[in-house]
């Protein structure tokens, strides 16, 4: 599309990007909307030490393109790509370079839904002017309810560091995460279950309503002795005193029934020059997704 000027948003754009943004739905075993009400410039600065959205205007002045990008320490993630007319996609990429170039990145990486494919298709193949994306790990996201039964005498802590630390009767530590909620400023709606979870539904009580805005918390910086300590923490966890009926944990190690969808985790390579993917070490919080 001709006569398209690309910037770098400001909150002034915050909601006009969050409504575009919740136009888009990942689909698969549940269709999911994902939303940064009100602000998505204010949400997106939430996620990152820095942050930036580009973003496509037409010449009405209205947005049409839309790419995010957060970075955390040297580490950065892209996000909300998206986009309701033809735009050229290399220029808005470059911006997000130069964001990431001026910050001192030196990792880029994003997520695909696994049943995503024709995106996935899309960024897989080499284009000029587009950095190329190297398909690296899985990343596993367990949806898990609230209230689990707990068969252990272990007790579990909030800290002064802000960790829940799970001990032994005896003191030991048996394992740590932290718990963040971020519904306020990053949501998720369902807007539709698959056949199977819909079939599931009238007997699971605790699967939120189509259209309802999830409220839960994320678990975060979670490590635990072995699986049996990962259990007894996430059995645990489940019975703190924070909104919502399921929370959230990321690993394909989940030993407590669960929800799961699966991702697919790109690194981004701007300088075509990485020859192993398999050797670059990345370390994926779902709370920075």
């Amino acid at each position: 599309m001709k006569n398209l000027t690309y910037e770098h948003a400001t909150e002034e754009d915050g909601e006009e990007i969050a409504a575009l943004l919740e136009d888009t739905e990942f689909k698969g075993g549940i269709s999911i909307a994902y939303c940064r009400r009100p602000n998505a410039v204010i949400s997106l600065a939430k996620d990152g030490d820095k942050s930036t959205f580009v973003i496509a205007r037409n010449a009405d002045g209205k947005i049409v393109g839309v790419g995010g990008c957060t970075i955390n320490g040297d580490v950065a993630y892209l996000t909300g790509l998206r986009a309701v007319a033809p735009v050229n996609i290399p220029k808005a990429y470059q911006l997000i370079r130069e964001f990431c170039a001026e910050n001192g990145v030196k990792l880029t990486y994003t997520t695909i839904l696994e049943d995503n494919v024709t995106v996935q298709k899309m960024l897989e193949k080499k284009r000029a002017g587009m950095p190329y994306y190297l398909r690296h790990s899985e990343l596993v996201t367990n949806i898990i309810r609230k209230r689990l039964r707990v068969k252990d005498k272990n007790t579990l802590a909030l800290e002064d560091d802000g960790f829940y630390v799970l001990r032994e009767t005896s003191g030991n530590e048996l394992a740590r995460g932290k718990a963040v909620e971020q519904w306020d400023y990053k949501q998720y709606v369902v807007k539709k279950y698959g056949w199977q979870l819909r079939l599931l539904k009238p007997f699971v009580k605790w699967l939120p309503n189509e259209n309802e805005v999830l409220k839960f918390f994320t678990l975060s910086e979670v490590v635990a002795k072995d699986s049996s300590a990962l259990e007894s923490f996430l059995r645990h966890v489940s019975r703190i005193p924070l909104q919502g009926d399921f929370y959230v944990y990321g690993g394909a190690d989940c030993p407590v029934k669960s929800i799961k969808y699966r991702s697919l985790v790109y690194v981004v390579d701007w300088d075509k020059a990485i020859e192993d993917v398999s050797k670059v070490q990345l370390d994926i919080e779902v709370a920075d997704l």
